[in-house]
């Protein structure tokens, strides 16, 4: 059966008030202290508001590299199941937005920069019907190699959006809902883009071109 729609989400702050990718990497640093020396992580922590983000990216999951994957993908689990019960963990708003679609009989699909070990767990409790995500190469030992094999920024969520779009929605209706320039090249592939939040270039945009805009409601959740 067709869905009567399709929206996509991004993760980091638009559905979550947390960055994952941060957010993650400061978790699992409490299990594995040793993955990075406390100097290269205050450098990556600058070049994150410094960096274009498919440049940050690169640089970021770099530093995964030599890490078990299986082993992140636990951490990503306890990560989730640990974070989801903070306040404010969740954009209420934009979550009410997602169970509206769904009960709507739209399929909904997360569309995100950040990494699986994080994110399945997310997808798999909100019954979220695709994932796209970046993913990154294994190695034969099982462990990351800290190169990325499939970016999820840009024109690559245009792209997933687009492959989604000719497969199983095909024919829908299309939402999408993000916060960031970054998000731009989805927003302008579906048929009723909305803003979250309130970067000043989203909103100059969103008021350009008639586009809703859902205001952030709760602040950034804790760190953790």
């Amino acid at each position: 059966m067709r869905p009567t729609g399709v929206a996509f989400f991004d993760v980091d702050e638009t559905l979550l008030s947390v960055r994952t990718l941060e957010s993650f990497l400061l978790y699992y640093l409490k299990l594995v202290p040793t993955m990075i020396s406390p100097e290269r992580l205050r450098e990556l922590a600058g070049q994150v508001v410094t960096l274009e983000r498919s440049e940050f990216n690169r640089l970021y999951y770099g530093v995964w590299a030599g890490q078990p994957v299986e082993q992140v993908r636990e951490a990503g689990r306890a990560w989730f199941a640990e974070n989801r019960e903070r306040p404010g963990f969740y954009r209420p708003n934009v979550l009410e937005r997602l169970r509206a679609h769904q009960q709507d009989g739209a399929h909904v699909v997360l569309v995100s920069g950040s990494f699986a070990p994080p994110l399945e767990p997310l997808a798999a409790e909100l019954g979220v019907d695709a994932l796209y995500c970046t993913e990154l190469e294994v190695g034969a030992d099982g462990r990351y190699t800290g190169v990325i094999s499939a970016a999820m920024i840009g024109d690559d969520k245009r792209t997933a959006v687009g492959e989604y779009l000719a497969g199983p929605g095909e024919g829908a209706r299309s939402w999408g809902y993000g916060d960031h320039a970054s998000d731009l090249p989805l927003l302008e592939r579906v048929e009723s883009a909305v803003v979250v939040g309130s970067d000043p270039a989203m909103l100059e945009l969103a008021g350009e071109r008639g586009w809703p805009v859902l205001p952030v409601d709760e602040p950034l959740a804790p760190r953790a």
